[in-house]
């Protein structure tokens, strides 16, 4: 599984389509299986250093206002820190929290096959969290909307299936042996 990062100024949902587009189907061309590639957008975070200059990254005039406060290190992705307990008690997340959480939620997809709103939260460490439900609907809605999931049953029996390749090695299918009958008894 190819996963295609990209850290940008917010983009509209058809810009985001467009250019996902393109580059998963440029690496079909260079012999990626089909379905075998997702391209995740994420804000930028931090500052960029190129060509021995530090360029600063863009700031949009709301972000520029308020004060900052220190950013993760890039290597190591909200998934892997603690949560903090005011993130999950706060009454909205922000886009950057909401999108380090659908990364988590496509991981567990990818490397359980298949999940249920429960495990979701359970995997994610969000059982205790009321907003977690409606959070989770909206974010599978966006990746069925994306086509990297399916949606299968209804209300509690509701599974959302991984589309792509799953991460877990499948279990080797048990050989049942069978007596064969002699013709001579």
């Amino acid at each position: 599984m190819a996963i295609v990062v990209i850290e940008t100024p917010s983009l509209t949902a058809d810009q985001k389509s467009r250019i996902g587009e393109r580059v998963i189907t440029a690496l079909q061309h260079e012999g990626m299986a089909p379905g075998s590639v997702v391209v995740l957008f994420q804000p930028e975070r931090g500052d960029i250093y190129l060509d021995g200059l530090l360029v600063q990254a863009q700031m949009t005039a709301p972000q520029a206002a308020a004060p900052t406060a220190p950013a993760p290190k890039p290597h190591v992705p909200m998934v892997e820190q603690e949560m903090a307990p005011a993130f999950k008690t706060k009454a909205r997340r922000s886009k950057p929290e909401l999108e380090d959480m659908k990364g988590q939620l496509m991981r567990a997809l990818q490397d359980k096959g298949s999940l249920s709103s429960f495990e979701a939260q359970v995997a994610l460490d969000l059982k205790d969290c009321d907003w977690a439900p409606a959070t989770l609907r909206r974010l599978f809605t966006e990746l069925e909307d994306a086509k990297l999931i399916v949606k299968n049953g209804q209300k509690r029996g509701t599974r959302y299936v991984w589309k792509g390749i799953v991460n877990t090695p499948q279990a080797s299918p048990t050989v049942k042996l069978v007596k064969a009958e002699n013709e001579e008894g």
